[in-house]
C-alpha cells in the first residue's frame, strides 16, 4: 500500500482539483436539461455523465503518469505471471485489486446513457479494446510501467463486473414515452350545396343569344 501510495501520489492533487468541477456542472447541466426532460431525470441523467466524465480524466491521467526513475517500459506477454506473482510472499494484491477497479465505475456508468453497450458481452469487448488501448499508450510513452496480459484480462473483468452490479438499473434514466393524446372523433356533415336553377328570359334569350347559337343569323 505505501509503495502504491509514493507510486501514485499525484493522483490525489489532481482528484481534489477535478472533483470540485465535476459538483458545479452537475446542477448546472441539469439546468440546462430541465428544459425537455422532467426534474428527476435531467438531475440523474446530468450526474451519470459527470461521473463518468470524471472517470475518465482520472483515469487518463493516471495512464499517462510516470512510475519511478525509469524511463523504459517493460512488455509481459505471460498470462498469469502477474497474478501468480501477486499472490507469492512478497507480491503485492493492492496491484490487482487496482486493475481490476479501474475500469469497473465506467462499465457501470456507460451503459446507464449508451444503449448499444446494455449487454454484458458488449461491455466486455468494449473494456477489452480500452485496456488494449491503455496498456500500449503506456508503453509507448515510456512512463517505467509494465504493460502485461493480466492487467487487460483484469480491467476487462473489473468492467464486465460493475457492468453487472448495475444491469438492474440500465433504464432507470430512460426517458418516459410520450403519452398519446387521444381526440375525440367527429362526426363529418357533408353539405350540399343547393342546385341553382337559373332561367334566361325570353326577352334576353331573343337579344343577346339567339345571334350566337344560329349562324344563319348573325
Amino acid at each position: 500500500m505505501e509503495a502504491l501510495l509514493r507510486a501514485f501520489w499525484g493522483m490525489i492533487p489532481i482528484t481534489a482539483i477535478a472533483l470540485p468541477y465535476a459538483l458545479l456542472g452537475w446542477p448546472l447541466l441539469a439546468a440546462r436539461r430541465r428544459r425537455r426532460l422532467p426534474a428527476r431525470f435531467a438531475t440523474a441523467t446530468a450526474g451519470v455523465d459527470c461521473a463518468a466524465l470524471l472517470v475518465a480524466l482520472l483515469v487518463f491521467c493516471l495512464v499517462i503518469m510516470p512510475v519511478g526513475d525509469s524511463s523504459e517500459s517493460t512488455l509481459d506477454l505471460v498470462p498469469g505471471s502477474d497474478i501468480t506473482a501477486a499472490f507469492a510472499d512478497d507480491g503485492s494484491l493492492w496491484q490487482v485489486i487496482g486493475n481490476v477497479l479501474l475500469l469497473c465505475p465506467l462499465g457501470a456508468l456507460l451503459p446507464l446513457r449508451m444503449r448499444r453497450l446494455r449487454t454484458l458481452a458488449r461491455v466486455a469487448l468494449a473494456a477489452l479494446l480500452a485496456s488494449l488501448l491503455v496498456e500500449g499508450t503506456q508503453y509507448l510513452i515510456h512512463s517505467g510501467r509494465v504493460t502485461s496480459t493480466d492487467d487487460v484480462l483484469l480491467n476487462t473483468a473489473g468492467a464486465t463486473l460493475g457492468a453487472a452490479l448495475s444491469r438492474r438499473g440500465w433504464r432507470a434514466l430512460d426517458p418516459p414515452p410520450p403519452v398519446p393524446v387521444a381526440i375525440p372523433a367527429q362526426r363529418r356533415r357533408i353539405c350540399e350545396s343547393p342546385t341553382l336553377r337559373t332561367r334566361v328570359p325570353r326577352s334576353v334569350w331573343d337579344t343577346r343569344y339567339a345571334a350566337i347559337s344560329h349562324q344563319k343569323r348573325r
